[in-house]
């Protein structure tokens, strides 16, 4: 089994801590700024109303 968690949540302490900021910054980034081979990991945000 594969936790899907967000990049910056998911355990980096015993990780090159360069390569976790570049997992974050690629997966923060704007979406249109997306490869094509990122496009199916991207899922539609969902907002809970208030």
């Amino acid at each position: 089994m594969v936790e899907a968690n967000a990049a910056w949540a998911s355990g980096h302490y015993a990780c090159d801590s360069d390569a976790a900021l570049n997992v974050v910054l690629r997966a923060a980034r704007p979406a249109g700024e997306f490869e094509p081979q990122d496009m199916r990991f991207l899922r539609p945000a969902r907002y809970a109303e208030r």
